[in-house]
């Protein structure tokens, strides 16, 4: 079984894994582990290389004097690092699929309150329609399913309620809409804040002659 990062550096440093981080020999970074791991099994130790390069200082003399023994060092578990390494890289997962559902949470209540916004006023209907129909394109699914041309033409000539006259082209959907003189001033008065709300929606969305 081949060695592991955390492995051969306790065994060529005689640090416990922890130093490693600690010393800016790694970020924990998996490109950063193993670059780490090439260059010490290449023979360099970073305490060994300080250690050279420090000149020792000369004892001073003193008086031997009777000294309590300090507690020797303790001894470290190569499986709880990795099991602590493991904790990290489960931990740093969780934190990124959590973030991720956040986003998309919020992305949804986005889309979720344009959608409310739109179709609560008449005067945004073609773009109502139209932000529908883009919405299932980029595979999300509207509030409401969007209409088809068809509908949306029958729609219009039901809600309108107009009399076949002049058009002045056809809009959004392939609405055929009626020109201002083929709209006499009863049918105008009759109109609800709705219908003209949706008649302007489609002269603001265009007319090709």
């Amino acid at each position: 079984m081949a060695e592991l990062v955390y492995q051969t550096w306790e065994r060529i440093t005689g640090r416990p894994w922890s130093d490693a981080a600690k010393g800016g020999f790694t970020d924990g970074s998996y490109n950063a582990n193993i670059a780490l791991q090439k260059k010490l099994l290449g023979g360099w130790d970073p305490y060994a290389t300080a250690a050279q390069a420090k000149p020792k200082a000369k004892p001073k003399a003193k008086a031997a004097a009777a000294t309590t023994p300090g507690p020797g060092p303790v001894p470290v578990d190569p499986g709880l690092a990795a099991q602590q390494w493991e904790a990290l890289m489960a931990l740093q997962k969780q934190i990124a699929d959590d973030n991720a559902r956040l986003l998309e949470e919020a992305q949804a209540d986005a889309r979720r309150l344009q959608e409310a916004q739109l179709s609560a006023n008449p005067a945004d209907f073609v773009a109502y329609e139209l932000y529908k129909r883009s919405l299932e394109e980029q595979g999300y699914a509207p509030q409401t399913a969007a209409r088809s041309d068809v509908e949306i033409q029958e729609l219009f000539d039901v809600a309108l309620e107009l009399n076949e006259g002049i058009s002045a082209g056809t809009g959004q959907f392939g609405v055929d809409i009626p020109s201002t003189g083929s709209i006499s001033r009863s049918e105008l008065q009759a109109f609800s804040p709705t219908d003209i709300g949706i008649l302007s929606s489609f002269l603001r969305g265009g007319v090709d002659t």
